[in-house]
């Protein structure tokens, strides 16, 4: 991570990494997909809080599980653990010894699925598991995602949505605005290439805006915590699940309940 990309990521929130993925992984993480394409359900809620302005036809579907899938459908997604194109910003961002938090899954959004509402910020963050500050020369965030795009994302297609900047604010975001009903010109849809990742702070506030692309939407989500720190119980929330124990070292380590790394 240059010192630009930390000037870019402490100065917005977000960064997108062109090329993460080679086409032969994105293939692999699709067909992996395919192969479980019966596990895809939409979800029986909406998430566009009301709003007209995210109001669509259907609701986002989800998928997830992919470390546990049998092999070689588990294979790609466990790579991206520890992958060399991200796992440098990850070491930059979180620390060396960062760890899964939870995740991944996927989201999926046919033509005409509904937004979902803007959240977080930096005023609105309870405690240290999503905080973000600069301290002595680096960044301190807690939870932080990296989205693997699966397809492309393009100009008024919809999709990822963020506010930069907004993971450092002191006052609450207006509701009009979380609605995306007022103050749009500050609202920045993210555009990226299937194979292209972005990664942010959950203290950002973002969502997701309706998808009006032709192809399916797909976003591969993992969520990444400092070693030390948890958001959510992840994988341990009564112990290891017994597929860690079938990955590599690099992958394991990655997967261990929160400690202070040393």
């Amino acid at each position: 991570m240059n010192d630009d990309e930390k000037y870019l990521f402490d100065l917005t929130g977000y960064l997108v990494i062109r090329d993460a993925l080679t086409p032969e992984e994105v293939a692999r993480c699709k067909a992996g997909i395919d192969h479980h394409i019966d596990q895809l359900k939409e979800m029986d809620r909406s998430l566009s809080g009301g709003s007209k302005a995210l109001a669509g036809t259907s609701h986002r579907k989800d998928i997830g599980g992919m470390l546990a899938w049998e092999r070689p459908w588990c294979e790609p997604f466990r790579e991206l653990l520890v992958h060399p194109r991200t796992k440098p910003y990850l070491d930059t961002i979180l620390g060396e010894s960062y760890r899964l938090d939870h995740g991944p899954g996927l989201i999926a959004m046919e033509e005409g699925t509904e937004g979902g509402t803007l959240h977080g910020g930096g005023v609105e963050r309870p405690n240290f598991s999503e905080a973000y500050f600069f301290k002595y020369g680096r960044i301190y965030t807690g939870l932080t995602v990296i989205e693997f795009m699966l397809a492309d994302e393009g100009p008024g297609e919809g999709g990822l949505a963020v506010i930069p900047g907004s993971h450092k604010a002191e006052l609450p975001c207006p509701h009009s605005m979380k609605l995306y009903e007022k103050y749009q010109e500050h609202v920045v849809e993210v555009h990226a290439k299937a194979g292209d990742a972005v990664i942010f702070t959950e203290t950002l506030t973002h969502g997701t805006l309706p998808w009006k692309g032709k192809h399916q939407r797909r976003a591969l989500l993992y969520k990444f915590s400092p070693g030390f720190q948890a958001y959510s119980a992840g994988s341990h929330q009564i112990s290891y699940p017994d597929y860690i124990e079938d990955m590599t070292p690099e992958q394991r380590a990655v997967m261990e309940a929160p400690h202070i790394r040393r």
